[in-house]
């Protein structure tokens, strides 16, 4: 008898009872309950849950996976559904891969030497900080390789892409988002103010929270608060391109800290026999990241047309269909997500990966800051 894993298609027939609820969970949740919050009359505002909450068809969809394990199944997956919410894990690797049409190298060429330098400056800085961090607090590894890629790069993305290369658990990347967004949330509120009494312009500012605010979706909401105008030059168009270059860099930076994690680790506890960098790159290099960087390298050469680069041309319908693809994939895949994120593990997790979080937020937040004033008179308009 073979002890060979089952592969792909010798999963899918026990997988389908769970896929079916994956795909039903989100289908109700961007049908109707998401078209609900947008209009929803709450306190006499419209959209409250959207406005003041910022909920959205991902968090939803984590937040039902949550309830699916804690509450409607008591704590554990029935086996009816358990094969369906593992292969969801691949519907994220696959988004992760589509997450590369976003982005072309013509892009991070507008942005010229100065802001490369100083955006992988601050992803550099941010990484080695959190891995300093985790090591102070004895963190546990997998948490502090999540952490830090989620608070260096972009936040739930990094986080989600992370997760596989250094074997995290779902609670791992729950307590990553968690941090991230309560951070975020704090910073939306409060940076259009500071940038206002600080005489920020468009350019300035975006600068100033596309490198500073941890999450792509809280940059854009940040932007957004400080000016609502939508065009080349506005600080949305400013902050998310420089938001772009950070998140152009999960390949290397999950590579790094997929490095970092294996080598740290021990085969035999025994033995303490650690693994050679050339075991790393072969074993454990994260197949996905050669993927997304393809999909980078074909959006770049134009092969699925006009990408969509504010004010440039449209995004070609080829585009718009991957994209749209993707906002499906990564909701079912972190409905998956949801289903494994235990509340018994995180209530013993402890308050360690806020605090990180909170340090390492504050202290990019605040320094992104003081750089973007040092030299706002040599930034490049685009």
């Amino acid at each position: 008898m073979s002890n060979d894993s089952p592969g792909f298609l010798q999963k899918l027939p026990s997988a389908l009872p769970g896929l079916a609820l994956i795909i039903l969970t989100m289908v109700v949740i961007r049908n109707w309950i998401e078209p609900w919050m947008t209009n929803a009359v709450i306190l006499g505002q419209k959209g409250w849950f959207v406005k003041v909450l910022h909920l959205n068809y991902i968090l939803l969809g984590i937040i039902c996976g949550m309830l699916y394990r804690n509450v409607v199944f008591g704590g554990k997956m029935p086996d009816l559904f358990n094969d369906g919410f593992k292969l969801s894990r691949l519907m994220i690797k696959t988004g992760i891969i589509l997450l590369g049409s976003l982005y072309t190298v013509q892009a991070i060429v507008k942005l010229g030497s100065m802001a490369i330098f100083l955006i992988g400056g601050f992803v550099i800085m941010t990484l080695l900080m959190v891995l300093w961090l985790g090591k102070v607090f004895k963190l546990d590894r997998s948490m502090t390789g999540v952490l830090a890629n989620a608070l260096s790069i972009c936040g739930v993305s990094a986080a989600v892409a992370t997760s596989p290369a250094v074997e995290a658990k779902a609670s791992h990347v729950a307590y990553a988002i968690a941090t991230i967004l309560g951070f975020g949330i704090l910073t939306m509120f409060t940076s259009p103010f500071i940038g206002h009494a600080l005489g920020l312009n468009d350019l300035q500012y975006g600068a100033w929270v596309g490198t500073g605010i941890l999450n792509s979706g809280q940059v854009l909401a940040a932007c957004l608060a400080f000016n609502p105008n939508v065009a080349p030059g506005t600080a949305v168009s400013v902050g998310e391109i420089w938001n772009i270059m950070r998140v152009i860099s999960i390949p290397f930076a999950v590579f790094a800290v997929t490095v970092w994690y294996w080598a740290g680790k021990e085969l035999d506890e025994s033995a303490a026999q650690k693994k050679s960098l050339g075991t790393l790159l072969i074993e454990k290099f994260p197949v996905f990241v050669i993927g997304f960087m393809g999909m980078v390298l074909l959006t770049s050469l134009g092969a699925f047309g006009d990408v969509g680069i504010q004010g440039g041309p449209p995004a070609s319908d080829t585009i718009k269909m991957l994209r749209l693809w993707m906002t499906w994939i990564f909701g079912f895949g972190l409905v998956g997500l949801g289903g494994y994120i235990d509340f018994k593990e995180l209530a013993k997790a402890g308050g360690t990966p806020l605090k990180i979080g909170l340090i390492v937020g504050v202290t990019k937040y605040v320094l992104a800051l003081v750089v973007v004033l040092l030299i706002k008179d040599h930034l490049v308009a685009i």
